[in-house]
């Protein structure tokens, strides 16, 4: 079964030639480096891409007191577990948007525990703090243990040469992962190309 261990396990054998592990709680410093560096990849990835499996969508549930009445007319609750939003409107709205190769989402304000908007009824579709592997994608799992190679290469194996190969990997493995993450879903959902795929020749 996947696991965070078995992610860092591939991190340090395949890329670093190094000995496993079998808790964060090691004595060692290859169990050091990936406590130190396992959750803030983890979260770093989820944030730069709208993965599929971290993907939630729901109803905003709006706050009874708005504070910022002046600006917003509506204050919702922010998601509890929130890594990143995608966009805050109505579906059918949204849906539409991307139909016409717009995005989705709308003018909006984020702050610790709230969300304003002028939506009435708004839904969101936000990345999930997914923490549990067993849910992540295999093409997912290889790029954390890639770039958790890439960040605790150094202080494991003192290469230059290793740090790079970590990192190349690492990104080709990126790029790799979001377009086939793109391509599983809907072809309503595709026709909003996202940038980041643009940028990369997709």
């Amino acid at each position: 079964m996947q696991s965070a261990i078995a992610i860092c396990n591939v991190a340090l054998t395949t890329y670093l030639g190094s000995r496993t592990i079998t808790a964060f709680e090691d004595t060692s410093p290859e169990a050091e480096q990936c406590k130190l560096h396992y959750d803030r990849i983890r979260l770093s990835l989820l944030e730069r891409w709208p993965w599929v499996f971290a993907s939630r969508r729901e109803k905003l549930v709006e706050e009874t007191l708005n504070d910022r009445a002046g600006a917003w007319t509506y204050r919702y609750a922010r998601p509890g577990h929130m890594a990143a939003i995608r966009w805050v409107n109505d579906v059918t709205a949204a849906r539409m948007a991307m139909q016409l190769g717009q995005s989705p989402d709308t003018l909006r304000e984020l702050t610790a525990d709230s969300i304003y908007s002028d939506v009435p009824g708004a839904v969101i579709e936000y990345t999930r703090d997914e923490t549990d592997p067993t849910v992540f994608t295999s093409a997912f799992a290889d790029v954390l243990a890639a770039h958790l190679a890439a960040a605790i290469a150094m202080p494991i194996t003192r290469d230059a040469a290793k740090v790079t190969g970590a990192k190349r990997e690492a990104s080709e493995l990126l790029d790799q992962a979001m377009v086939a993450d793109f391509n599983s879903r809907p072809a309503t959902e595709q026709t909003f190309y996202p940038m980041q795929l643009r940028v990369r020749g997709y």
